[in-house]
């Protein structure tokens, strides 16, 4: 280990636009739509705003957990020092081959959207698509090496172009839709009724909970914020929040303006879709823009997610130490970053072989969907099992650090398992399998470096 990552450098506006960037609203409106309404149907913006619920609960536990001990692995270092070493590496780890997955899953839209702007008969050709997204890759890369200062100004910039122009687009297409809507208004699409079967429900819930992944970006960055107890933990609760607030505009407006089958054409770009019923050209493109700013800023949050984790992973030696040293300019964990990139990298060249975007996005966005009720389901229990013993006769504590993450956690976990017999084996085989390769470094790096995080009860 070298040193320590820059104290103080991000401010709570800073570590608020990096938790709404984590969540990507426009990337995952474009690539998740679809999916929610193949899933739900009508339902979607029950899908969304009943999925939100048990997101507060956990982002509640993250600031909890958060308060305890800011650490810049969070739910690796608290599931690990709550409850058990090993199931917090294993947190750890799901958080990391979640992550390479979703960066592929977040330069495809990246290079669709390239595309879209300067080659349009090219941007549903997957080589075409995967080879734009990885020179943004590969930007994103640079920058997220150059400091976590330059980091936080663009994502704030990113943030707010992205947010600005979902209001835009969608309150448009809403006011067009009104005379001759795809689908009339109605607010029994808000309702658990309009699901029809539970299995509509469970499959649902399984894609909303890809909507909302992302936002404890700012719980890794918890080291580098200023008033890292509080702030970080403030910034998640108020991410989730703002971004079920675009997520819920976005899914009315999509199924006011477009019809069943504009939706499925248009899987795997939506917004650009939407931005085309709300606006004439060349404003349209403005949606276009939306995705690309969205999908470079979650490609940034996860570069950021990982190295964080990958450097207090090192520092406690439970992984290899060489992935904790820091640029000795930057004061950024490199070396992390560049193997992170270099796996994706590998996927996403993978990925040029498949024939169709849309059914690539599905299977992708399903296997996350299940790795991250893994993920927040420890995180949650982690913070009621930490809680629950040092537990104060304040209702407040009860109520919000045991009771709230607990139930959260639970339901979160629930749907999770409940639907992944539903997926597929193809499905099923990358989100569990690759959770539990996580075993296999757990165990040579315990027995390599035989680290104090797994001995020494007074470090947990």
């Amino acid at each position: 280990m070298e040193g320590s990552l820059k104290k103080g450098a991000l401010g709570f506006l800073d570590a608020l636009a990096m938790a709404i960037a984590g969540s990507a609203p426009a990337y995952s409106i474009t690539v998740t739509t679809a999916a929610l309404v193949a899933a739900a149907g009508v339902a979607g913006p029950a899908a969304l705003w009943i999925a939100a619920v048990p997101m507060v609960g956990v982002t509640i536990a993250f600031a909890y957990l958060n308060r305890w001990r800011p650490d810049a692995g969070a739910a690796y270092a608290w599931v690990g020092r709550a409850m058990h070493p090993a199931a917090g590496f294993l947190a750890g780890w799901a958080l990391l081959s979640l992550s390479t997955i979703f960066n592929v899953a977040a330069a495809l839209p990246a290079g669709q959207a390239t595309l879209d702007l300067f080659a349009p008969g090219r941007s549903h050709d997957v080589a075409w698509a995967t080879g734009a997204g990885a020179v943004w890759f590969l930007g994103v890369l640079a920058l997220v090496t150059f400091g976590i200062t330059a980091s936080a100004k663009a994502q704030v910039v990113l943030t707010l172009l992205e947010s600005s122009s979902i209001i835009l687009v969608c309150g448009l297409a809403i006011f067009n839709a009104r005379s001759v809507p795809a689908a009339a208004f109605s607010w029994d699409w808000f309702f658990p009724s309009a699901f029809g079967t539970f299995q509509s429900f469970s499959a649902g819930m399984l894609v909303a909970l890809f909507y909302y992944f992302g936002w404890d970006v700012s719980a890794n960055l918890a080291e580098e914020t200023a008033g890292a107890n509080t702030a970080s933990g403030i910034a998640c609760i108020l991410g989730v929040l703002v971004t079920a607030g675009l997520f819920v505009l976005a899914q009315v407006a999509v199924q006011m303006a477009l019809t069943p089958s504009e939706i499925e054409a248009n899987g795997g770009n939506l917004l650009p879709a939407l931005g085309a019923a709300a606006l004439p050209a060349p404003w349209s493109a403005i949606a276009v823009l939306a995705v690309l700013a969205s999908a470079v800023a979650t490609i940034e949050t996860q570069l950021l997610q990982c190295t964080r984790l990958l450097f207090s992973m090192a520092r406690d030696r439970v992984i290899g130490e060489a992935m904790g040293k820091l640029h000795p300019r930057f004061r950024t964990p490199w070396l992390a970053g560049f193997t992170v990139a270099g796996v994706s990298l590998l996927l996403l060249a993978g990925s040029a072989t498949v024939s169709s975007i849309n059914a690539l996005m599905s299977d992708l966005i399903n296997a996350i969907g299940v790795q991250v009720a893994f993920y927040y389901t420890l995180a949650g229990i982690a913070c009621a099992w930490h809680y629950r013993k040092s537990m104060s006769p304040s209702w407040r504590t009860i109520a919000f650090a045991v009771i709230v993450p607990s139930t959260s956690a639970l339901f979160v976990g629930c749907v999770g398992i409940y639907q992944l017999p539903h997926l597929g084996w193809r499905v099923s085989f990358l989100s569990i399998g690759s959770i539990v390769i996580g075993v296999a470094p757990l165990v040579y790096y315990r027995r390599r470096y035989r680290g104090r995080f797994y001995y020494d009860e007074g470090v947990r």
